[in-house]
């Protein structure tokens, strides 16, 4: 199957950066609802969902959790394929 959608890299976000946690912690994000800005502690957040990578790079539990909207970085956009008309010569 394939994926719908760009991928993020592994991000890691200080523990000042994101609700509720000790400690930095490393996501690979797999979605951002960015159709609901949340107004916390003076900023606005965003919920996310992804997966908790570790030190050695290996997956773990999958977490929800907000996140600083300014420390999201917008994925870059998907690349579609190209398609060329043909072009009929004339005979």
């Amino acid at each position: 199957m394939r994926q719908t959608g760009p991928s993020w890299p592994v991000l890691e976000f200080a523990e000042s950066d994101y609700c509720y946690g000790l400690g930095p912690i490393r996501l690979r994000l797999q979605r951002v609802n960015w159709a609901q800005p949340i107004p916390h502690e003076g900023d606005m957040w965003f919920g996310v969902r992804g997966i908790v990578i570790d030190r050695l790079g290996r997956e773990g539990a999958v977490r929800e959790m907000l996140v600083r909207a300014s420390r999201v970085p917008v994925p870059a956009a998907a690349k579609r394929p190209r398609f060329r008309a043909l072009r009929s010569t004339p005979v």
